[in-house]
């Protein structure tokens, strides 16, 4: 008995050690999508901050493919000492909604801060003759099968949005895989593809040329980039509404004193007005990083809604 008891002492004093020295060495960001997308962008808004507040560098990391599994899957198999995290977005739950996966997204991961939520920017290109929302799903629906949309990974918040949009109204829309969305962009702009959802920051330099046409934004509110395209919901169509969250997550058995102080700093660094700044740059909207059991039941919630929706409606990746 009394050696159990000290054995156990002894696993504690390890793991406390550990914490009270954490980070020894530079901590590295998984970007489960490709470099200069989105959430490639959304990470580096806050490293320099967060760098500079433990002491060593922090690298971003983008590793895309298999809709984010491959990248979050290498954070799952991470050692478990809060030197590597992955920025989870939407497809953190979506995906093993549809797909299996070699992880499950919150058995093997434990949250560490929220990071906000960045609105889609619905768009056509301006050769359509649709400046609405509605006059594009009639538009869509006298061609089915010959609109393309871009298809930037099955469980995005764009695709997603796209396959709710299409159930919802009928129309038939074919989507055109791409491994995320730098990838895609020429191919809209020059009219190969023809709708689609796209993150702001990424989409709102071609409307503001003229090169795209905004007819909605996926949003609780208006842009006040843009404050004469309505959201969604304005526009009549709020169920088709999907916007994505951003979350800090690390391997599911780091030490828990090790991922109160990311959580610390992670706080600090979204509410400095030059990282709130980046992230509304983009499209972003920064939220509060709340506490880690924050994270962990908005995870959990969230994989239970999308699952039973994707069980409801069928949903596949194309």
């Amino acid at each position: 008995m009394k050696k159990l008891g000290f054995a156990l002492f002894l696993v504690l004093f390890v793991v406390t050690a550990k914490a009270q020295t954490f980070p020894t060495k530079p901590l590295r960001i998984i970007v489960p999508f490709p470099a200069g997308g989105i959430v490639d962008l959304m990470a580096r808004s806050v490293n320099e901050k967060l760098a500079s507040g433990l002491g060593q560098p922090v690298l971003v990391e983008a590793r895309p493919g298999a809709n984010g599994s491959l990248g979050t899957e290498a954070a799952a198999k991470a050692d478990p000492d809060g030197h590597t995290l992955v920025l989870a977005t939407l497809s953190h739950v979506t995906t093993p909604a549809l797909i299996k996966t070699p992880w499950h997204p919150t058995r093997d991961f434990a949250g560490v801060a929220i990071m906000g939520h960045i609105a889609n920017l619905v768009v056509v290109h301006p050769d359509l003759p649709a400046k609405t929302l509605r006059e594009f799903i009639e538009y869509a629906k006298a061609r089915p099968g010959r609109i393309n949309y871009i298809n930037g990974g099955g469980g995005t918040s764009q695709t997603m949005s796209a396959e709710l949009l299409k159930r919802n109204t009928g129309i038939d829309l074919v989507g055109i895989g791409y491994k995320g969305f730098p990838p895609a962009i020429p191919d809209i702009l020059a009219g190969q593809v023809q709708f689609s959802f796209i993150p702001f920051g990424v989409a709102a330099p071609h409307v503001k040329s003229g090169k795209l046409r905004a007819l909605a934004v996926a949003a609780p509110s208006r842009s006040k980039m843009f404050p004469e395209v309505p959201t969604m919901a304005e526009a009549g169509y709020a169920d088709s509404q999907v916007i994505s969250w951003y979350a800090y997550l690390v391997p599911a058995v780091t030490p828990r004193a090790v991922v109160t102080r990311l959580n610390s700093e992670f706080a600090k660094a979204l509410a400095d007005p030059e990282v709130i700044g980046r992230i509304e740059k983009i499209g972003g909207e920064p939220l509060p990083a709340g506490k880690p059991e924050e994270a962990d039941a908005m995870l959990a919630r969230e994989f239970e809604r999308w699952t039973k929706l994707v069980q409801a409606t069928g949903m596949k990746i194309e």
